[in-house]
């Protein structure tokens, strides 16, 4: 039965005041439509359960006040001509999956999924993992990622469904237009972000025959190359260790090769990869100046295949294929230099032929350097709903040098030479020594993660991780002199043997062993919630080194043996994160979170407290306004002997005297389109304390000085302009940049000149 109570009040935008308490909704309804004019439509079954009601509102106009009164409630209220009509809210269903390459099965990272009906949208995480709530109905879902042609499905959806996109990729790299939760440089809430792709990342250039992330890394406004554009990156001003390298989520401590001429990551093995210079997200921690966070690829799910190329110093490959079919896959991909193969066979036929040319006087050599890496991953499928990956690194620079000489002579002496004895006036002489230098360095890396969809709106992630970097230098040489003294026209011999041996050593490192709890949570459309947690036992062993001298001769023999080690560094680090991607309306996006953080050492506790905020707003359809703030946290530095990378580098905890290095970054920008540009002019500040640096007049090798003894601690300030047009669509694809800023560094009493 319909009830309806009607009475001609005051016009609608006549202010309401109501002053009830403890109730009946009924009369407070007729109140309402004394003071409104408006009449209301419902089922008396409706408010039947409705709790007595005690409200104090004052001059409020209809639409807030109603909203109070039925906001946090089961009913809904809709105003329509001179009526207000009360119903029970409809509830939204979930719609959620996994979004695919529809022939390898590969799950997509950052694809979008949209309602063509509703203008509500989803984007994939890590996992390839969406949830969109939606009312009950009919929906038209469009499923698209860039370089892939879109999918659509039409359907009538009444409780929670799992639907999964299976995207066909495009020969070209066109336009797409993304609707609903938008990822571009002009949606992101997030400042100086970019995200490259498998298309995008196979259409790098070429620096001798190879394709290198990190290369194109610093062609972007705010990122500078280190000495002779070789070593690693300096972004916003600063240091090489700021900037977290993160494989399938595991932290890595080296990334170059060739002293930096190459980085570590093989482009045949990489799915994504997106960069953060502003203000990280708070999922992010542990470093201040930027993110590179890398996503392997999995694995074709259905058929066998590869790839090989060979290079001006390198050659590489990738095999991917089902071990179990459309339940099991891997990924292989292996790079290895070839200099080595090349000239070691050279010199080896050089030397024998001078040792054979001149068997008493020849100087052999065999030199070598290589690098190789090696990624390994392998998807198991569960269910829908269940994957188990595993993934596994090795990668290393190896550099070797071997010497082998010999010389031989006689001479004749006469009493003005200083013979080793006058009795003698031939002295015969033949000289050996051999020289081997070795040095080794780089990083193995392992993690299981175990990714499982709670439920259609609640997504976890579980990972056991384990990581190694160690570098090491041998040198050993000997001498061998054997003299023989004899006298002309006389049988009488005299024979002597000095030996010397000297073997030197140098070795450092740090491993991680932990884990890492991740979780996705999407309550609502217009909510993305991320939280977790994760710890890591980290042991450093900033440097071990000795020497070893041995001396022989016919009648003593001494063995002295020298050895320096710092103390291995035993840590705990744990740390929590919480933030929500909040879409507040049509225009305006919110990231706001906070990453805790504590770091036990020596028996003391740093813990810091770390808020992270990015807000975006749309200006129109082609512009947007930025701004961001973050506070960060560094616990690990890394020492260096010089500007490239060497394997004497030394990665090195803080400690009780050592205090973190903490940064405070605002940022803000203007981003848009014109002509099918991507145009962004974006301004930074960025102030840091604690920096470490090596005192003036002391280095790695300063004598037996403990490292916390040879660096300083000292205070930063960087800011600047950066701009960028891009376009990364179509035959032409590429961008143009320009950085104006300026980096100050400062220490206490002067003790580094700058």
């Amino acid at each position: 039965m319909l009830a309806v109570c009607s009475f001609l009040g005051a016009s609608a935008q006549q202010n309401i005041t109501i002053n009830v308490e403890k109730q009946p909704v009924a009369s407070v309804l007729q109140k309402i439509e004394k003071q409104s004019g408006y009449t209301f439509s419902y089922n008396p079954a409706l408010l039947r359960n409705f709790p007595p009601v005690t409200l104090q509102v004052e001059n409020m106009l209809l639409q807030p006040l109603l909203e109070k009164l039925f906001g946090k409630t089961d009913i809904q209220f809709i105003i329509r001509d001179n009526y207000i009509i009360l119903k029970e809210r409809q509830k939204n269903v979930t719609i959620s999956g996994f979004i695919h390459e529809s022939g390898s099965r590969e799950t997509l990272i950052g694809a979008n999924v949209f309602d063509l009906l509703s203008q509500k949208g989803a984007v994939s995480n890590n996992f390839g993992f969406f949830s969109l709530s939606l009312p009950p109905g009919e929906v038209r879902l469009r499923g698209s990622y860039v370089g892939y042609t879109s999918q659509e499905i039409t359907f009538v959806v009444d409780n929670d469904t799992v639907i999964h996109f299976f995207l066909e990729p495009t020969s070209l790299l066109k336009e797409v237009v993304i609707e609903g939760r938008q990822t571009g440089p002009l949606h992101n809430v997030e400042t100086g972000k970019i995200t490259l792709t498998t298309q995008t990342l196979q259409a790098l250039p070429s620096f001798l025959g190879e394709k290198d992330v990190i290369k194109t890394l610093q062609l972007l406004p705010g990122v500078a190359a280190g000495t002779e554009g070789v070593a690693g990156m300096y972004v916003r001003g600063g240091n090489l260790d700021e900037n977290l390298y993160l494989v399938d989520g595991n932290p890595l401590y080296h990334v170059n090769h060739l002293g930096g001429m190459f980085s570590t990551f093989n482009p045949e093995a990489v799915k994504t990869m997106d960069f953060y210079k502003g203000s990280f997200p708070a999922r992010y921690g542990g470093r201040l100046s930027s993110v590179v966070d890398v996503r392997m690829n999995d694995g074709d799910m259905n058929k066998l295949g590869g790839t090989a190329s060979i290079g001006l110093i390198s050659s590489r490959f990738n095999f991917q294929g089902p071990l179990v079919k459309e339940k099991t896959s891997f990924n292989v991909s292996l790079r290895r230099t070839y200099l080595d193969l090349i000239v070691r066979p050279a010199l080896y036929f050089v030397g024998k032929k001078d040792e054979k040319d001149n068997p008493d006087d020849y100087n052999r050599s065999d030199v070598g350097y290589f690098f190789y890496d090696f990624n390994v991953k392998v998807n198991h499928k569960f269910s829908e709903q269940s994957r188990l990956y595993l993934s596994v690194y090795d990668g290393k620079d190896k550099l070797f040098l071997n010497m082998n000489a010999k010389s031989e002579g006689s001479y004749n002496l006469d009493s003005d030479n200083n013979s080793p004895n006058p009795a003698f006036n031939t002295h015969h002489e033949i000289n050996k020594n051999k020289t081997n230098f070795d040095t080794g360095w780089g990083t193995r890396m392992a993690s299981l993660n175990w990714a499982y969809a709670i439920n259609n709106k609640l997504f976890s992630n579980v990972a056991l991780i384990y990581s190694r970097y160690s570098s090491d230098i041998v040198m050993k040489s000997s001498s061998e002199k054997e003299l023989t003294l004899s006298e002309e026209n006389s049988d009488k011999i005299e024979r002597r043997v000095d030996k010397t041996k000297e073997n030197t050593h140098y070795r450092s490192g740090i491993q991680d062993i932990g884990y890492r709890l991740e979780f996705d949570y999407t309550p609502v459309n217009n909510h993305f919630i991320r939280f977790g947690t994760s710890l890591l036992h980290h042991r450093f062993r900033p440097e071990q080194s000795g020497i070893t001298l041995i001396t022989e001769n016919d009648t003593e023999k001494r063995n002295d043996t020298v050895t320096f080690a710092n103390e291995r560094v035993l840590v705990k680090e744990l740390s929590f994160y919480a933030e929500d991607e909040m879409i507040l309306n049509e225009r305006m996006k919110v990231n706001a979170g906070v990453h805790f953080s504590g770091f036990l050492v020596q028996g003391r506790s740093y813990i810091s407290a770390q808020p992270r905020l990015s807000a975006r707003y749309l200006l129109n359809n082609d512009w947007s306004v930025k701004v961001s703030y973050g506070k960060m946290n560094q616990y690990v530095h890394l020492l260096q002997s010089s500007k490239i990378s060497l394997p004497n580098d030394l990665w090195v905890p803080i400690t009780k005297n050592v205090k973190p290095m903490v940064s405070h970054q605002v940022s803000g920008g203007l981003f848009g389109r014109w002509r099918r540009f991507d145009l962004s002019l974006e301004g930074y500040y960025k102030s840091s304390r604690n920096q470490v640096e090596y005192r003036e007049g002391t280095s790695l090798l300063s004598g037996n000085l403990n490292w916390e003894q040879r660096i300083t601690q000292g205070l930063s300030k960087s800011y600047g302009v950066e701009m960028m047009a891009s376009k990364t669509f179509g035959n032409t694809s590429g961008w143009l940049g320009y950085t104006l800023s300026w980096s100050n560094r400062h220490f206490p009493n002067g003790e580094i000149n700058r």
